[in-house]
């Protein structure tokens, strides 16, 4: 199949190819790809009316909504650079976050119901969401509404900047900075068109399917999704907050066809589908990231959804593997479709696993970090340049079996030293959260002073029986090693995580100082 095949070069060619079609649904309205686009224009003509030159960085802090979109390619029809951010920042963090890119505009909305706009954001959504100029020096900052943006009669407007040349950058996708600043990672425009390209190859979208979106489109994977939809010709519904009851609402009444999410996401659905409320016949593919799917959730996934699934492991900095074969995926494997740039592409795209400290390739099925070959250096706003020796190093740890298929396994810098032993969470996480009685569960150090670092399984059970330390332990030891078992068991309401559903484990950490251990197993 070429990876090209009905995929639009850009959003404008999109809109006015199918200018007629529907474009975007958001709360039970419609926008044509022909008004998006005379949307994206007037918010274009705005933008130059205030002196947005090429290259300068526009913040969306906006949820999954149209006017996400229109401000992602207003930014590119100036010729600007977008940075999509989380709608859950806080004041100070975005404000940090104008200071680390010099921010020429922010297009933001309260994200809160008991902000002083809320009540105008309730009845009004549309004009709720502002275009922030920020001042300097004595100059204040400028407020405009959005929506009368949109609606301003503009006979002529100035003609749309020059695209953005190959090697320009188009966008920042701010990673999640667990450690500390989030990094802006520099993307061109066809550095993304390439991955759209991919992805379009793996599941080929076309203008028939109805994707629904709930992965935030701040982030990388949420919005290379959305365009692909788009450059396909489909109809994207956005749904600003994931609840499993509203996202099955819209798959029966929309008719959706593609269905994103994580382990997380695809376990709320299935334990929600309700044969008697839902239909599900319309959907084809579940894409899926994150985290591994367990079997049991496979099972599910593939049975009671009734679709083909797409797993998808990748970063920010743009390097993906892929599957949608069911063994590989029932297998917990990531697959070996490697995508390394836009002169990588498979056949060409390199992965490997190698020994953290020195470097050197590991053999089959042997544990180390993952890493992709890197065409091109990677490179973060205001950072250095990094993979300039040719290999992009993840921090993921993995091991790749000797057909190729590629295993994660967990996080370097998330590591148990349990007594000098190296202990990966996530590779613990995948076989706790098998026990039949354990509806959610994730791993984390904790310290001790025999061991430096015990292993503790915190684990959420559904009304019943709460499975003892012993009865675990004798569960999970059938698939680890006997350090990785769990030397503590804490019970828990909830499992912290982040907004892509991953473990949030220094959140997890302070829930266990908190609630304290349930049982504990002290060793000898």
């Amino acid at each position: 199949m070429t990876l090209t095949a009905g995929l639009a070069p850009n959003l404008e060619v999109a809109c006015r190819r199918w200018a007629g079609r529907p474009a975007l649904t958001h709360r039970g309205r419609t926008l044509s790809y022909g008004e998006l686009w005379r949307q994206v224009e007037a918010l274009a003509a705005a933008y130059a009316d205030v002196g947005v030159q090429p290259g300068d960085r526009l913040i969306c802090q906006l949820p999954d909504r149209p006017e996400h979109v229109v401000a992602l390619a207003a930014a590119w029809a100036r010729g600007a650079i977008h940075v999509g951010a989380d709608h859950d920042l806080t004041d100070a963090e975005l404000a940090r976050l104008v200071l680390d890119t010099g921010a020429r505009a922010l297009v933001l909305h309260p994200s809160h119901e008991d902000d002083a706009n809320g009540a105008a954001a309730r009845a009004q959504p549309g004009r709720s969401v502002h275009i922030v100029l920020p001042g300097d020096g004595d100059a204040p900052a400028r407020h405009l509404c959005l929506a009368e943006v949109l609606d301003a009669p503009s006979p002529s407007r100035p003609p749309l900047a020059p695209p953005h040349g190959p090697g320009e950058t188009a966008l920042l996708f701010l990673t999640s900075g667990t450690t500390g600043r989030p990094k802006g990672v520099q993307e061109t425009l066809p550095a993304l068109w390439a991955k759209l390209a991919y992805f379009a190859e793996a599941f080929a979208p076309g203008p028939a399917d109805v994707h629904l979106m709930y992965l935030p489109m701040s982030h990388a994977f949420g919005l290379k999704l959305s365009l692909t939809a788009l450059l396909s010709g489909g109809r994207l519904v956005l749904l600003d907050r994931f609840s499993p009851e509203e996202a099955l609402r819209l798959v029966t009444e929309e008719r959706v066809s593609v269905l994103p999410g994580t382990p997380t996401h695809f376990t709320l659905l299935v334990q929600a589908l309700d044969r008697a409320r839902h239909r599900v016949d319309s959907l084809r593919w579940a894409v899926a990231a994150a985290a591994a799917l367990t079997p049991p959730l496979l099972e599910h996934v593939y049975g009671k959804l009734g679709v083909e699934v797409f797993f998808v492991y990748g970063c920010s900095e743009g390097f993906l593997t892929s599957t949608t074969d069911r063994g590989d995926i029932f297998a917990g494997s990531v697959g070996h479709h490697v995508f390394c740039g836009p002169e990588g592409t498979p056949p060409d795209g390199r992965v490997a696993v190698v020994d953290a400290a020195t470097g050197t390739a590991l053999a089959a099925d042997e544990t180390g970090e993952i890493v992709f070959g890197a065409r091109q250096p990677v490179r973060y706003w205001g950072e250095p340049e990094v993979a300039t020796d040719g290999w992009y190093h993840t921090g993921d740890l993995g091991r790749m079996d000797a057909e190729g298929r590629l295993f994660v396994t967990g996080r370097l810098k998330e590591l148990i030293n349990r007594g000098g032993l190296k202990v990966a969470p996530s590779e613990v996480e995948a076989t706790l959260v098998r026990h039949p009685a354990v509806a959610d569960g994730a791993v984390v150090g904790v310290p001790d002073p025999v061991l430096g670092e015990a292993v503790c399984a915190c684990v959420v059970v559904p009304e019943g029986e709460v499975p003892g330390l012993a009865e675990l332990r004798s569960f999970m030891g059938t698939s680890l090693a006997r350090h990785k078992l769990p030397d503590e068991l804490c019970v828990v309401e909830a499992i912290p995580r982040t907004q892509i559903s991953k473990v949030d484990r220094p959140a997890l950490a302070e829930l266990v100082a908190e609630v304290g251990p349930t049982e504990r197993l002290r060793p000898r």
